[in-house]
């Protein structure tokens, strides 16, 4: 148990051949010495552990699970005054730090500039990565064959039985879900400053990390120094907005307009003009392409319709940076690469890798009923489609709900830095 830089080992009782240890109580840290090995030879001493916390803090039986923490010390730039920075990850699909920091270069580019500041803390994300349990379950399902038409019916069966699957196994297994929440979180990273020995910390959060920060800002404000945040997820902003999403990509074509590369092979009334064009077409008359499995080197029949077209709207071969060649092909009539991509998604599917964790997470973040009616009103759903489907269809599976009140706006005089944008 680590309480303000005392380290107590975990008793061991040896009787009949057999060892055992004590379960750990909430509240308990174990840390133990971690040697990060530096690019330019020798190493840092970080450490690295197990906070173990009430799976869920409303109920007095709660079972204890095991979050992963790492504690870099800063160096003798930093002011000694200056709080711990606690690092949020983003997600929630945090893996833990040790993969990325076996790569040479990763600790100095990472983390070294922050310990001229202070302590660096890093918390990992209950029930995902190193955390115990991982609520992990490896699931197999596969969406229609390419050559055939989208059912919305069958896909939404489907999708919900594999769910289902996965929250009976754990169901079964005794594990209480519901304790998979934000605000549990945000009670994870109190516990484990209280452990270290801090009064204070700095926030330093990006994407689901700004959401699960912002969770502590609101709910322990008198733990919190200041705040950084980037990529900002608020309350109500777990489901991602069609319409914000697509602005970027109207920016993009604004942009292209004036590359000179491009000059020339844009079609009439620009990027934006032409895949709604090529929609439409598929829209009313559907075709079928044809290209070799990968897998089984056969032909393999690809349908493109106005569903199938959506999905390829935000580009198919190497994301943004070549969306507007990606465009330009299609309208163009080549989908051979498009076909090729779909072949191969079909291919690799079947597999999830996404934990229950993550689903009670976002799903008890949620949204409103007025943002989600928004978001269904707002004109890019019919080039890109809603974006949610997976929430929207695998929520309700979950039943992780912290309810309206949870998604409203809060305000704080916590000096908070917004990096968000470009």
């Amino acid at each position: 148990m680590f309480r303000r830089g005392i380290l107590v080992i975990a008793v061991l009782f040896v009787a009949a051949g057999r060892v055992y240890a004590q379960s750990p109580e909430p509240g308990m840290l174990f840390l133990y010495p971690e040697r990060i090995i530096l690019k330019d030879g020798g190493f840092f001493n970080a450490e690295r552990g197990m906070m173990f916390v009430p799976v869920n803090r409303s109920k007095k039986d709660s079972t204890v699970i095991a979050v992963e923490v790492y504690r870099f010390k800063r160096s003798e730039k930093a002011n000694p005054e200056t709080p711990p920075i606690f690092y949020l990850h983003g997600g929630p699909s945090f893996e833990g730090l040790e993969r990325p920091l076996e790569r040479l270069g990763n600790f100095e580019e990472q983390w070294l500039p922050f310990l001229d500041v202070s302590d660096v803390v890093v918390v990992s994300q209950r029930g995902i990565g190193p955390s115990k349990p991982t609520t992990i379950i490896e699931t197999t399902t596969k969406p229609l064959p390419p050559d055939q038409p989208y059912d919305d019916e069958k896909a939404v069966a489907e999708f919900q039985q594999v769910l289902a699957r996965e929250k009976a196994v754990w169901e079964e297994r005794g594990l209480d879900l519901s304790g998979f929440t934000v605000i549990e979180a945000a009670a994870d990273v109190d516990d484990v400053r209280k452990a270290l020995g801090y009064d204070k910390i700095v926030i330093w959060g990006g994407s689901f990390g700004s959401h699960w920060g912002m969770a502590i800002m609101r709910y322990y404000p008198e733990i919190v120094e200041r705040a950084i945040l980037r990529g900002m997820e608020g309350p109500n902003h777990t489901y991602d907005h069609p319409g914000h999403l697509w602005n970027v990509y109207k920016r993009v074509a604004k942009e292209a307009m004036s590359v000179p590369e491009l000059k020339g092979l844009i079609p009439e009334g620009g990027l934006i003009k032409a895949i709604e064009t090529v929609i439409k077409r598929a829209e009313e008359k559907p075709f079928k392409v044809t290209v070799t499995n990968p897998e089984t080197n056969e032909s393999q029949d690809v349908l493109f319709d106005g569903v199938s077209i959506k999905r390829l709207a935000r580009g198919y071969s190497q994301g943004l940076p070549a969306w507007p060649a990606d465009v330009i092909t299609l309208y163009s009539g080549d989908f051979s690469k498009a076909a090729e991509r779909v072949v191969r998604e079909y291919q690799n599917s079947g597999r999830s890798f996404r934990t229950a964790s993550f689903w009670m997470l976002d799903c008890g973040s949620g949204i409103t009923p007025e943002r989600l009616a928004e978001y269904k009103a707002d004109p890019a759903v019919k080039i890109i489609g809603l974006g949610s489907w997976d929430y929207l269809v695998g929520c309700p599976v979950w039943g992780s709900d912290l309810g309206d009140e949870f998604r409203q706006n809060f305000e704080t005089d916590i000096p908070t830095v917004i990096v968000h944008g470009t």
